[in-house]
């Protein structure tokens, strides 16, 4: 596991209630967990995530907070992508958080997504095509780093 995935990972079961899981999430999210069905209001937004409750669960997708976080790690671009990306700006839309959940995801120790790269050119391409500012594109380019790195790709 990455640390950058388990810092991640860390601010999302310090804010769990006792007995609460907290688990990968199969769909959009990053995590999910029983947390709303264990008591309490949990401050999500605190620890930096978006939280979607539906059903007695609570779906968890990192916010802008983290991939600034990520982004400031690195001022300079590690990779050809990175520097491609680092120009776009501005506050991340959610397809933008999908892709970095989805990229953390596999930094946590999950199954590899070979589409994720293609996925994330081809959300640029729609950014410089429909003039979408594309904030967190950088912080998705260098997750894709991390990956590739940790994989020795």
């Amino acid at each position: 596991m990455n640390d950058f995935a388990r810092r991640l990972r860390d601010a999302a079961r310090a804010r769990l209630p006792e007995g609460a899981f907290l688990r990968r999430d199969r769909g959009d999210a990053l995590y999910v967990t029983d947390a709303p069905l264990r008591g309490g209001k949990v401050d999500w937004a605190a620890a930096g995530f978006i939280c979607r409750e539906a059903e007695g669960l609570a779906r968890l997708t990192p916010s802008a907070v983290w991939l600034a976080r990520l982004e400031a790690r690195y001022p300079e671009p590690p990779d050809p992508l990175c520097r491609a990306l680092r120009r776009f700006s501005g506050p991340p839309d959610a397809a933008v958080l999908e892709l970095f959940a989805r990229a953390v995801k596999q930094l946590d120790g999950g199954e590899r997504d070979p589409r994720y790269s293609r996925d994330l050119r081809q959300r640029a391409a729609v950014c410089l095509r429909e003039h979408i500012p594309g904030g967190g594109l950088y912080a998705c380019a260098l997750a894709n780093y991390l990956i590739e790195k940790e994989r020795g790709l």
